[in-house]
């Protein structure tokens, strides 16, 4: 029988709805468009941006808002209005930018619908070749850039050198921006207020739900935030061990289809 004690339900995408050929599995698109046809309100979720997220929506033909950016981003898929947008401010961006080129760092900087990087490296190829986005190379960023507010920071470099430099950016922007690991390679900065459990009770408020009428599903760093905030919220066995601790439950792997497996269980689909 139907379960209808949850009405939203928000899915982050990478490692978690996604297998890791980066597409959804036909159980899981299955499940996730049973639950939309029984009236559920199902959100993706993601640290992406906007615009890479849509195919995913269109493949469930999901039309509700869609969280991306961490958080910093609501928007509707068809109509282009957006719902929130913080934006990263400009001297945290120029400090940011004037780090990344003194060190040669790869740096996404997301501005206009676009992931702008200094150079084509391979460690842009990496992140776009995962996710899809649209780039633009702009020689000379930092000059290029100066004075523009983005909607994130992305740093992408080996899980070692990210998580190293994780301290020292949470330290240095505390209180001024959200630092937040994604995936091993990714070191992301977006604005303060922004936030995936922020950007979901946003989302749950404008639809009519609340928080015990919610579910999260994730597997990140940045996925913490829905997850204690949703009145039940999941990690894939994929998770990070701290996702993992805060979770109300554990569902299989996301290479095991782990999202439908468990909202079959839980919404009772046959």
């Amino acid at each position: 029988m139907f379960n209808s004690e949850y009405k939203l339900c928000a899915v982050d995408l990478d490692e978690t709805l996604l297998g890791p050929d980066h597409e959804i599995s036909a159980r899981n698109e299955s499940a996730v468009r049973r639950l939309a046809t029984l009236g559920v309100n199902v959100v993706i979720a993601s640290g992406r941006m906007h615009e890479s997220t849509l195919r995913y929506a269109k493949q469930l033909d999901l039309h509700g808002p869609i969280v991306s950016y961490n958080g910093a981003v609501v928007k509707e898929p068809d109509t282009g209005i957006e719902w929130l947008h913080h934006k990263v401010p400009v001297e945290c961006a120029e400090e940011i930018l004037a780090y990344c080129e003194d060190q040669a760092l790869q740096l996404n900087f997301y501005y206009d619908g676009f992931v702008h990087s200094d150079a084509n490296t391979e460690w842009l190829q990496l992140y776009c070749g995962r996710t899809g986005s649209p780039y633009k190379i702009q020689h000379g960023l930092r000059s290029a850039m100066r004075g523009i507010a983005p909607t994130k920071l992305l740093i992408v470099n080996t899980p070692e050198l990210t998580s190293g430099l994780a301290p020292y950016f949470k330290k240095r922007f505390e209180g001024v921006l959200y630092v937040t690991k994604s995936t091993d390679e990714y070191l992301e900065f977006m604005p303060a207020a922004a936030s995936k459990g922020k950007a979901l009770e946003l989302v749950a408020d404008r639809l009519g739900c609340v928080a015990a009428e919610t579910i999260a599903i994730g597997d990140s760093y940045n996925d913490i935030p829905m997850i204690t905030w949703a009145g039940l919220g999941i990690a894939v066995a994929n998770a990070r061990p701290d996702v993992i601790k805060v979770a109300d439950r554990v569902a299989e792997r996301a290479d095991e289809d782990g999202v439908a497996r468990i909202l079959e269980d839980i919404y009772g689909l046959q």
